[in-house]
């Protein structure tokens, strides 16, 4: 069944219950009747109703057809986020940000392996000092057979942490070796997020943007340069010294 006007082809919401009534189209203002093919032109406009309100007469259109024609129609659906400036942006800044807290959970998990290791030293010694009787102070101012029971649970305890201090330490070297691996990618991830960055700063510089934002994004441009400058320097330098030059 046709359900679009003739003249104009506005869409209309008609079914089979509707066949013989008549409308006036709110577009071209053509009259219209149900049929059974669907709507037709009116032969009489002495009978048709003004508007008849019974009928939907703006075309159902998707979201994806709004959105269309939105496109079309020249808006920019980044427009609530700054345009591609902004989305390329928000990308850097999130790449930064999360590749920066990486590597501080990184070093933050090798201390904390350093110091699980050193605890573990500590509760030996303090288990050892223990062993000496009140008012001693070391092993030589026990008699023979106190520095033998005194050996003995010194040996005793100084095997029950071998294991747990053996562990450690290898906890701790796996734990290196692998933040030393991943600081690669993670230098990479901070190096594409500081060139989203950029790219959304040039971005805003070169639209009419307010003027406020075009300073910030200024801002954040020379304060990048000026940190590679300072970052070139001090690599030089580093050169320069490993090569005795100067």
């Amino acid at each position: 069944m046709n359900n679009t006007c003739p003249t104009c082809g506005a869409l209309y919401n008609v079914a089979e219950k509707d066949i013989g009534r008549r409308l006036k189209c709110k577009k071209c203002r053509t009259a219209l009747m149900v049929t059974d093919a669907g709507l037709v032109p009116a032969a009489g406009t002495e009978s048709v109703p003004p508007d008849d309100q019974d009928f939907d007469t703006e075309p159902r259109e998707s979201s994806l057809s709004r959105r269309r024609k939105k496109l079309f129609a020249g808006e920019n659906p980044l427009a609530p986020v700054g345009g591609v400036p902004g989305l390329l942006f928000g990308i850097g800044v999130f790449f930064v940000l999360f590749f920066t807290f990486m590597q501080v959970l990184a070093s933050a998990s090798n201390q904390r392996a350093v110091e699980y290791e050193k605890k573990l030293a500590l509760e030996e010694e303090v288990r050892i000092r223990e062993l000496l009787p009140k008012g001693k102070k070391d092993r030589s101012e026990l008699n023979a057979e106190e520095q033998k029971t005194y050996d003995e649970k010194k040996k005793k305890i100084e095997d029950d942490y071998f294991v747990s201090k053996r562990s450690a330490d290898e906890s701790k070297r796996s734990t290196e070796i692998g933040n030393k691996r991943s600081r690669l990618f993670e230098g990479y991830g901070t190096m594409f997020g500081f060139m989203m960055v950029s790219f959304g700063c040039l971005g805003f510089l070169r639209t009419q943007e307010a003027l406020l934002l075009r300073i910030v994004a200024g801002i954040i441009l020379t304060g990048m340069v000026l940190g590679l400058f300072r970052l070139a320097l001090g690599t030089g330098a580093g050169i320069g010294a490993g090569v005795n030059i100067g």
